[in-house]
């Protein structure tokens, strides 16, 4: 595993699905039905062709119910809400159950390190018209100055005092290092698709995220008993403390279907950026991915200690403004 501890083996944060070899065995009055019909006709070829499509069709239903509540995210005992938003010409778009308190900030998490006031323009709320199935949203916009850039999806903090609380570094704002650690090369039989490494000088730490995917060539002679058998694509989320010591903390795995999908059960994805959270006491930080998964995309938060856990980080997601 080129010195790549993956946890494939463990069983915390892992799905999997398994389809019973029984499912289309009749029984014994089902049997005497088949009997007394043509010869020709097999009523359970059909259903093994809709079996596996209905399942991946529930699986995704379940993944997208489990997800719908995460539309909004505390830290800090309650005392900052995060909040996906969308851009519509120069308005910022909010699915705000009720406008924040009257003293409570609404900041932007922009690039580099700018966190931007929002105050609100107008009372009536607004239903998006990118949304399929829109929903209210408020509707803010900049204190000053203007977005540079027509990115449509944000994360808003919202709470008393967010300014003094809460610190943000963009992904763009942290320094590039195009030296891969030998623990971020490819497994046997894939290749590297993609890769970004960061180095955080908070942590004094490097963040990366790669994914591999399954040469064509290979794909057709892995044996069952082979451990990366039925994957074509991973993905993996790591922090490098010193030089060849990886330590993951997320991956997600697929065969492509979305049948033998494996890892934490967030979506994980490139690095967005470091979020840091301080009362004076302590002081936490968490990586942010844009990540997705099927048809679900949204924000990945992942705990990044400052000191090795003898557990897995906390894992967290809020879905991203869409319908």
């Amino acid at each position: 595993m080129n010195g790549r501890a993956m946890p494939f083996d463990r069983q915390e944060n892992t799905t999997c699905v398994t389809i019973s070899s029984n499912l289309t065995e009749p029984t014994k009055s089902m049997q005497a039905k088949r009997d007394s019909q043509d010869e020709g006709m097999d009523p359970t070829g059909n259903l093994r062709q809709v079996v596996p499509i209905l399942l991946l069709w529930t699986i995704s239903l379940l993944l997208a119910v489990a997800m719908a509540d995460a539309e909004t995210l505390s830290f800090l005992d309650g005392q900052i809400r995060l909040y996906p938003a969308q851009q519509e010409g120069d308005r910022i778009l909010i699915p705000f159950a009720q406008p924040p308190a009257p003293n409570e900030e609404v900041l932007l998490l922009y690039h580099g390190t700018d966190l931007f006031h929002l105050s609100r323009i107008q009372k009536e709320t607004i239903m998006p018209k990118a949304m399929a199935h829109p929903r209210p949203h408020q509707v803010y916009g900049l204190t000053e100055g203007r977005l540079s850039d027509p990115q449509a999806q944000f994360l808003v903090a919202v709470g008393k005092g967010v300014t003094s609380l809460l610190k943000w570094k963009a992904a763009d704002a942290m320094s590039g290092d195009q030296s891969a650690s030998s623990c971020m090369t490819p497994d046997k039989g894939f290749v590297l698709t993609a890769l970004q490494v960061l180095i955080s000088e908070e942590l004094n730490a490097k963040v990366y995220y790669l994914q591999e995917e399954i040469r064509q060539s290979t794909s057709d002679i892995m044996s069952d008993k082979d451990e990366h058998s039925g994957i074509s694509m991973k993905e993996i989320v790591g922090m490098v403390e010193s030089e060849d010591s990886c330590r993951i903390l997320a991956y997600n795995t697929s065969d492509g279907y979305g049948l033998q999908n494996s890892g934490s059960s967030e979506p994980v994805g490139p690095i967005f950026g470091i979020m840091e959270l301080s009362t004076g006491r302590a002081t936490k930080r968490w990586l942010v991915l844009r990540s997705a998964m099927r048809q679900v995309w949204g924000y990945t938060f992942i705990e990044l200690p400052s000191r090795p856990l003898n557990r897995q980080p906390k894992r967290r997601f809020l879905l991203e403004d869409r319908g």
